[in-house]
């Protein structure tokens, strides 16, 4: 089983260049030290004329630590060094507004025309998130896995169609707070493909209507990222 850990911050006192710099320092060298953590990579606000989908600011960063082991991955974030490095506000900087800690499974959906799901090596993600409250978060997650990423993996040139489920998902039923009910990410090479396959009104349209069968929930996220490796264990 794939884990992904992501640390997520949004911050108005701290330039995306110097989020971006701090975590790639110490907290990198770090996560390098562990044998169990597979790569890392990080997510920052991709520039130009990108969609907005929301009223929800974009992330100033996204880190994302991959392991195989759920132990090993809940190990590590309840170890001191990684409160200190990745969870402590005070110590990454000043005017961190928000920041999320998540752990997930980690789905990668096959393509049209493939018979094993592709290796994610496209740089560009849109990143969504679904956050409850929610009657049913189990049920939320199984239905949306089951009948959304077939739809999404119909958009033209797309690279990529994952989800991330959080840990516990399968007994979370109800959910009155709001933590992350799913996550989903299409990847694409680069902005141009991200808005062409926006603009394709059939796959759009399908999807629109899937989500019209949605559970109610919290709030949603949609935010294009630019993705890329700073650090891959060699094999």
């Amino acid at each position: 089983m794939k884990i992904a850990i992501f640390v997520t911050i949004w911050s108005t006192g701290m330039s995306v260049t110097d989020l971006d710099s701090y975590f790639r320092g110490v907290p990198l060298d770090s996560l390098r030290t562990n044998d169990s953590v597979s790569s890392v990579e990080i997510y920052t606000p991709e520039p130009g004329d990108v969609p907005v989908w929301d009223d929800v600011p974009s992330p100033s960063i996204i880190v994302q630590i991959d392991l195989n082991d759920v132990e090993e991955a809940k190990a590590l974030t309840e170890s001191a060094s990684f409160k200190q490095q990745f969870l402590n506000k005070k110590e990454i900087g000043p005017g961190i507004d928000e920041l999320k800690l998540e752990i997930t499974e980690v789905m990668n959906f096959g393509l049209p025309g493939m018979t094993e799901a592709p290796a994610r090596t496209a740089p560009l993600s849109f990143v969504v998130r679904y956050y409850g409250p929610v009657a049913n978060g189990q049920q939320f997650a199984d239905f949306y896995y089951k009948n959304h990423p077939p739809i999404l993996s119909k958009f033209p040139n797309i690279r990529n169609v994952l989800c991330y489920l959080p840990l516990g998902w399968r007994e979370s039923g109800e959910v009155t707070d709001k933590r992350l009910i799913i996550g989903n990410e299409v990847v694409f090479d680069d902005l141009a493909s991200l808005k062409a396959a926006l603009a394709t009104e059939d796959v759009l349209a399908a999807a629109k209507e899937d989500s019209s069968h949605f559970q109610e929930y919290g709030y949603s996220t949609h935010h294009a990222m630019h993705r890329e490796f700073a650090y891959q264990r060699n094999k």
